[in-house]
């Protein structure tokens, strides 16, 4: 009997269709971390938390001047949204431990209160610096059982585009669903056109 293989879509991202229809999901662009036989994981890194990181950190028991912080923090899905993840360009982060996925060589997205711990640290120690780990912090996450993300792909509500780390760490979150369609030449415009024109 011939084993089919399965052909990972991560790491990548997954754009949506003009219009998904989904309320948890409309403009958004995921990165997908994980992809398997088994599902997939992933993020939304376009849409903003209606909180700033401080909040987040008080509410996950942090107590110091770094409650205040009014840096932006993004909803990852909504699965777990009580959950906080960092994503980082930390190749140094050891991919192999529990609560850390290695989306490339150099990107990691962790749940580690280690690496909450030690982010804390560095911007209440010059919290004006650039930080050259580029932390984001999301809540929640995105997920999808065996099969499913093939499926929502197959009946258009997600194109998958690869990943391109600039869209994650130097375009603006308002243009970052626009910059991954023009990553194949697209924009959401075009791809509304070609849908209309295809139904009868």
């Amino acid at each position: 009997m011939k084993t089919v293989t399965h052909r990972s879509l991560a790491p990548g991202f997954l754009i949506a269709s003009p219009p998904l229809g989904d309320p948890n999901f409309d403009r958004t662009v995921v990165l997908l971390a994980v992809h398997d036989a088994d599902g997939a994981l992933g993020f939304v890194v376009n849409r903003l938390a209606p909180m700033p990181l401080g909040k987040v950190l008080s509410l996950a028991g942090y107590e110091g001047d770094e409650v205040r912080d009014g840096s932006p923090v993004y909803i990852g899905g909504p699965v777990t949204p009580s959950m906080g993840w960092i994503l980082c360009r930390d190749p140094d982060l050891d991919a192999t431990q529990d609560g850390v996925i290695a989306v490339t060589d150099r990107v990691r997205i962790t749940s580690l209160r280690s690496v909450f711990d030690e982010m804390v640290r560095e911007r209440m120690k010059t919290p004006n610096a650039p930080d050259p780990k580029r932390r984001t912090v999301m809540l929640g996450y995105s997920g999808w059982g065996p099969g499913q993300l093939e499926k929502e792909i197959s009946v258009g509500s997600w194109l998958p585009v690869p990943l391109d780390e600039s869209i994650l760490f130097d375009v603006d979150v308002d243009q970052r669903w626009e910059k991954a369609y023009a990553l194949l030449g697209l924009t959401p415009g075009a791809m509304m056109s070609m849908r209309g024109g295809g139904e009868a």
